[in-house]
């Protein structure tokens, strides 16, 4: 079944509906406006260490009843996003509607590869599409891809920092339970270097609507042959979420608009 419609339009508008939830009725497009640079994390911890790290923001109070985790700082705002790729595509439908025209998100993956370990980082360069969300966006058989170039650049602020850096695609699927041990071992024999379960159908996105879209992916966990090893609460992936943070922060105001 083909999901993609020829209809550019939809019935549902992503300017509606956050004006709809927004915390107080009656605004305009003016008061619920975004910088054009976004950085979206996956957890509340990480949001709270790139706010530290970039400086004085404030919590986007207008923004409460849809999504009460954006943080405005000077050109650039940070959000947290829910898991799971519908979740993160209706969350860039909306900012995007609202001004974000580039987005780097801070995200988790697990290992495939003996190579790439708990506490290394993973930059897609592609993503395999196991998700629906992609679908209604993208035409079945095309890449999901980044902006090439901003994961270059992300590759060069990385370079230098105490982790392992790796280049390559990524596989993105909606169910974490079936990631089998079939599939674990052709998508490693075919080069996949990590699974997660948002970055195909957020590239998608960005692809059709020209939104420069890239990710840095932090190792949580390695998944192997026989068994699964995860690594949360290690040392390693700690001092690596730190440094990736700090990098990214460091750097992110050559991203925003002067």
């Amino acid at each position: 079944m083909n999901f993609l419609s020829p209809d550019p339009s939809s019935l549902l508008r992503p300017k509606e509906m956050v004006k709809a939830f927004s915390a107080r009725k009656g605004l305009g497009s003016e008061d619920l406006r975004l910088e054009k640079l976004a950085m979206v994390t996956f957890t509340r911890l990480d949001l709270l260490k790139l706010i530290e790290h970039m400086g004085t923001a404030r919590k986007i109070e207008v923004w409460g009843n849809r999504s009460n985790q954006i943080f405005r700082g000077k050109g650039w705002v940070a959000i947290h996003s829910p898991l799971g790729a519908p979740n993160v595509v209706m969350l860039l439908e909306e900012i995007v509607t609202f001004g974000v025209e580039r987005v780097i998100f801070l995200g988790y993956c697990g290992s495939l590869q003996e190579e790439v370990r708990v506490g290394d980082i993973v930059l897609p360069m592609e993503a395999l599409r196991e998700e629906g969300t992609s679908y209604h966006y993208l035409e079945e058989g095309e890449k999901s891809l980044p902006d090439h170039s901003l994961q270059d650049l992300l590759a060069n602020w990385m370079a230098d920092a105490p982790f392992g850096l790796h280049r390559g695609p990524i596989w993105t699927t909606d169910a974490p339970y079936r990631e089998t041990r079939e599939k674990v071992i052709r998508y490693r024999r075919e080069g996949i270097l990590g699974v997660e379960m948002e970055m195909s159908a957020a590239f998608a996105f960005g692809l059709v609507k020209g939104v420069s879209i890239g990710s840095v992916l932090l190792v949580s966990d390695e998944l192997r042959e026989t068994d699964w090893r995860h690594g949360f609460f290690t040392s390693d992936l700690k001092r690596a979420r730190e440094k990736a943070i700090e990098v990214v922060s460091c750097h992110l105001q050559e991203l925003s608009p002067r």
